[in-house]
């Protein structure tokens, strides 16, 4: 499932309460790339006004953390073939 797990401190309480290895896919992308698609939809529950917050809350997975990176300036059809390719 998808959810915003930004802070390092949310993901550890995921993994610990998963009862099994649990690994983030974490979709990284620039903060113009993420506000175009954001811009065309209007009344959306995260408004634009959000985004700075939200990037600056933002704790990259750290090497410590079993994660998958997809840059999200690739197309979706090949960020889910890199993604099935990882997991």
């Amino acid at each position: 499932f998808a959810c915003s797990w930004l802070k390092r401190l949310y993901r550890a309480r995921r993994r610990a309460g998963a009862g099994a290895p649990v690994t983030f896919l974490y979709l990284r992308g620039q903060r113009d790339t993420l506000l175009q698609p954001m811009a065309t939809r209007p009344g959306h529950f995260m408004p634009v006004s959000l985004l700075d917050s939200q990037l600056a809350t933002l704790e990259p997975p750290g090497a410590d953390e079993r994660h998958v990176v997809a840059d999200i300036e690739q197309s979706p059809a090949a960020i889910v073939r890199q993604l099935q390719a990882s997991v």
